[in-house]
């Protein structure tokens, strides 16, 4: 599959399961996205429309110059950092939107570190 279908079949997807995911107060919406460098991942309120918690690999990567730049080591340390920051806020449940990408490798990797964490899906 070439690149542009590739992203043409993403936007198929999310624009699809858009309708169907939702997240509320009690449990957001929990959206990873990935750069070619970084992951990030954000708590939304779908009925309000905002951003309840937000979190990147960017934020402990530059303060720790010795954290291994493997992908899989990224998403569990951002999974244990959110699960942190979720727990503070009071949230156990959350809704998971992969953002069209299929659950392998950092994803799985990410939702493993939050289940771990007590995080329900």
């Amino acid at each position: 599959m070439t690149i542009s279908n590739e992203k043409k079949t993403r936007r198929k997807i999310r624009k699809r399961r858009s309708t169907l995911i939702k997240g509320s107060v009690a449990s957001p919406r929990v959206v990873l996205s990935e750069s070619n460098r970084y992951l990030r991942v954000q708590a939304i309120d779908d009925a309000a429309g905002h951003t309840l918690l937000a979190s990147s690999t960017q934020d402990f990567v530059e303060k720790d110059n010795n954290f291994s730049r493997k992908n899989k080591d990224y998403a569990k340390k951002l999974g244990e950092v959110f699960a942190e920051k979720l727990k503070k806020s009071g949230q156990k449940k959350i809704v998971f939107d992969r953002n069209g990408r299929p659950y392998h490798g950092k994803i799985e990797a990410f939702c493993q570190t939050l289940r771990e964490s007590g995080i329900n899906f």
